[in-house]
């Protein structure tokens, strides 16, 4: 079984815009007043010394100080442009204003087993399953390890993860690490992958993810991750995961400014180490439920902050990094798919990025691979949304309108033929059928469909291998963590 691909990679623009640009404006000016007057905490002594160096007001316990001027020079130096590739050197991944990319998110510690149906700990096979999966579907740009490898030495649980993704597909792949040292073995994993680290360096298939502890603290480790790639031309993701009214202000707005002073001093960071820095903006701008204090992935607030934080990203023309496709539903019912489609689709709408989360559940604490086949088909719909309406004389058909004429048909007109693959969408798992005729066909669900889709592609489709020599050399570099 061999790879298929989305008939609806990108959209030639966005159609959504949430708020105005006088209204981004001062979103801006309130992060310049957060970072300028308020401040971070960074605990790295020699991010802290950049920003010594570079002017910033240094206080006790690192707090420090940026001015308005230092952000916005900062802003200008981060590329608008980055290209990601995949392990196979292929540069397939552009991200640029209005390029929308799907992926799974990460660490993940429970999984619906696909065999029994029992809620279970993640294990790494169940990484190394989701990424065989998401090497097939076509909606799926890039992967994140989805689980945890729980049943690994916690200390080296991330390079098993690592090594699960990379064997499974070709994809471009978002990585998590515990610290510096491991983010450090999983580069070198990864020269390994593609031949040597300037290979890497000229086309990374990789991309960290990392991040602050909100609110506006920066860590040794988050910060120690970041600058190791950017010493191997890796781009990094670093974006705030925040819970709103308990580590941000309640309100969006404030949320928003909180999470983006957070962004841009991630930024400036970046820059101070090395001008150019492959960086990434965004963010987990989730919601609180005060009554349960569970993290609101599919309410209605969620999406309308990653649409603001997106345009904010386009505003200072930095790519970003955003969620979709995950919802609070505990199983794949109607539930889920309305959280997962209406996110979907909103982010498509607004041009964001990286997209990743897809197919999570309980908030983000159990993955079911029937549930990531399902999320294939919303993100399918979206995308043949995101493309839009061709408007052109052939489309519009007056001459063909003209001789069917008054009281005629369209079926047995050419025109019908030959246009209606491209205007009319197929899905795969969706019912379209009458009751009669779905009764025949078994009255089968939607999520009945998707798990034997799900094993049909784990039966037939097998990811292009890579060679044992790195294969065993990986091996090595986790042996060598373990010891």
């Amino acid at each position: 079984m061999s790879r298929i691909r989305s008939n609806y990679a990108m959209q030639v623009s966005p159609f959504l815009r949430w708020v105005g640009e006088g209204q981004l404006e001062e979103i801006h000016l309130a992060t310049l007043e957060v970072l300028e007057n308020t401040g971070i905490r960074v605990d790295h002594a020699d991010a802290l010394q950049l920003l010594r160096d570079a002017g910033c007001i240094v206080k006790d316990e690192n707090i420090v100080r940026i001015p308005s001027w230092l952000v916005e020079e900062c802003i200008r130096l981060a590329p608008r442009k980055i290209v990601v590739a995949n392990r196979k050197g292929e540069r397939v991944m552009p991200l640029e204003k209005n390029r929308t990319y799907f992926g799974t998110g990460s660490d993940l510690p429970f999984t619906v087993d696909f065999e029994t149906g029992e809620r279970r700990r993640s294990t790494k096979q169940d990484v190394e399953l989701a990424a065989r999966v998401m090497d097939y579907l076509p909606n799926y740009d890039f992967v994140m390890s989805y689980a945890i490898a729980s049943e690994q030495m916690a200390a080296a649980s991330d390079l098993h993860q690592f090594e699960g993704m990379v064997t499974n597909t070709v994809k471009p792949m978002i990585v998590t690490a515990h610290d510096e040292r491991n983010m450090r073995a999983q580069l070198e994993m990864a020269s390994l992958v593609v031949g040597g680290r300037e290979k890497l360096r000229q086309n990374p298939f990789l991309i960290l993810y990392s991040e602050p502890i909100s609110p506006l603290v920066h860590t040794v480790d988050g910060i120690g991750k970041m600058f190791a790639c950017f010493e191997y031309g890796v781009p990094v993701v670093y974006t705030p995961g925040i819970l709103s009214g308990a580590t941000t202000p309640v309100t969006k707005a404030g949320t928003i400014v909180l999470m983006n002073a957070e962004a841009l001093a991630g930024v400036v960071m970046a820059q101070l180490k090395q001008k150019g820095a492959p960086i990434i903006i965004g963010g987990g701008a989730t919601p609180m439920d005060m009554r349960t204090t569970t993290t609101l992935y599919g309410a209605p607030e969620t999406s309308m902050n990653y649409a603001v934080m997106t345009q904010l990203s386009q505003y200072y023309g930095i790519p970003n990094f955003t969620e979709a496709g995950c919802v609070n539903a505990p199983v794949p019912d109607a539930q889920a798919g309305m959280e997962a489609s209406i996110s979907i689709l909103m982010a498509q709408l607004m041009g964001a990025n990286l997209v990743h989360d897809i197919g999570y559940l309980e908030g983000g604490k159990t993955g079911s691979l029937t549930f990531l086949t399902m999320c294939n088909e919303f993100m399918d719909a979206a995308r043949y949304m995101g493309a839009g309406t061709r408007i052109d004389h052939a489309t519009m058909a007056v001459d063909v309108i003209k001789e069917v004429g008054v009281g005629g048909n369209f079926v047995t007109h050419t025109h019908t033929f030959e246009n209606f693959r491209q205007e009319i969408w197929t899905p795969k798992l969706s019912n379209r059928s009458f009751w009669d005729k779905w009764e025949e066909q078994g009255s089968k669900t939607m999520e009945q469909k998707a798990a034997e889709w799900t094993k049909e592609i784990l039966a037939a489709h097998q990811p292009e291998a890579l060679p044992d020599s790195v294969c065993a050399g990986m091996k090595e570099i986790i042996a060598e963590i373990e010891r």
